[in-house]
């Protein structure tokens, strides 16, 4: 049965774009207590974060300017980032907010798994967490749809020899430019893809840590781990939002693909595309493992950027409960709904 908690967590939020402001809204339906809001300079700044997150009434929270902010007097329980993937870049917000005694739950790829993102970054937040007594989790949608689809699909298997994980993510809702489309290829040649260096773009940095979080969160010892990113096209042309018609071969995307070795003798193979989608396709990851028995999993992203900032609201009681550290959420059990919270 599940039971109504009275847990109010104390929130901060360090960004107030996309999913900062979804994370705002959700809190202020719940009547969870939003302390302060912080975003580089700018409009927002000065501004009372219910309107820029688009309520019709003031919060009395007014957004102040990060980098110019006084952290030490936050009276919260834990800091939400929602800023950029890389750990590196993220960094002045983690110090500050666990300076402060905060917890912190970042939305960013490379959070969710950092011992293999950025070995040198994430000792750092590992230093700083255990020397302020709080935690540091990475969250969003890759929690339900890829780290813990992953481990329930291994979960009913007495022999594992590989696993197999394969997902599309639609190009013209991560991207919200041609430029930002860019990042991946999409409207280019196959051989600008190749001129322009994308095939070694930093990219599947952040995505090679699915499979790897995966199989470390099985009890398996990583080994070695191969990436590699290349276009993809299609041999029909096809109509975007973003850049008109693609003509047939023209990338709409790149494909990444990870293989990983365990020192088990498991091992674990992902593709992974960004890209245009044709009429029809839905985002969707999905797992298979190779065993006994022989498993698999879809799982479809609906709603995905709403999804994504519920996952990350709805991991907030558990990170707050986590131990000093880094704990990847694949050490949090699966996610719990908050819909039967009450304000």
């Amino acid at each position: 049965m599940m039971h109504a908690t009275p847990v109010q967590p104390r929130l901060v939020l360090y960004g107030i774009g996309q999913y900062g402001s979804h994370v705002a809204r959700m809190a202020a339906a719940k009547g969870w207590p939003i302390v302060a809001a912080f975003n580089r300079a700018g409009s927002k700044v000065g501004q009372d974060l219910g309107r820029v997150i688009g309520l019709d009434r003031d919060l009395g929270v007014t957004i102040q300017d990060c980098d110019n902010a006084d952290y030490l007097g936050l009276d919260a329980d834990i800091g939400i980032v929602a800023t950029t993937n890389l750990l590196r870049q993220n960094m002045a917000a983690y110090r500050r907010l666990m300076s402060a005694g905060l917890n912190v739950l970042c939305h960013g790829s490379q959070s969710y798994y950092p011992f293999t993102s950025d070995a040198q970054a994430a000792a750092e937040i590992e230093g700083m967490a255990k020397a302020h007594g709080v935690s540091f989790t990475g969250g969003g949608i890759w929690d339900m749809s890829r780290i813990w689809s992953g481990l329930l699909v291994a979960g009913p298997c007495t022999q594992i020899r590989s696993l197999f994980h394969s997902s599309i993510t639609d190009a013209q809702i991560q991207a919200a430019t041609p430029q930002q489309a860019m990042q991946v290829g999409c409207g280019m040649t196959v051989q600008e893809f190749f001129d322009k260096g994308l095939d070694k773009s930093p990219l599947p940095g952040s995505y090679k840590t699915i499979p790897q979080h995966v199989l470390a969160a099985l009890g398996l010892r990583l080994k070695e781990t191969r990436v590699q990113i290349e276009p993809v096209s299609f041999d029909v042309p096809i109509e975007t939002k973003l850049m008109g018609v693609l003509p047939a071969g023209q990338c709409v995307g790149s494909r990444i693909i990870v293989d990983v070795g365990t020192e088990e003798g498991v091992t674990a193979h992902a593709e992974i595309d960004v890209r245009f989608f044709r009429p029809g396709e839905i985002e969707h990851m999905f797992w298979s493992v190779d065993g006994m028995p022989r498993t698999s999993i879809r799982t479809e992203r609906l709603d995905s950027d709403y999804a994504t900032a519920a996952c990350l609201f709805n991991r907030i009681p558990d990170v707050i409960g986590a131990a000093p550290g880094i704990v990847p959420v694949s050490q949090l059990g699966p996610l719990r709904p908050s819909a039967f919270s009450s304000r």
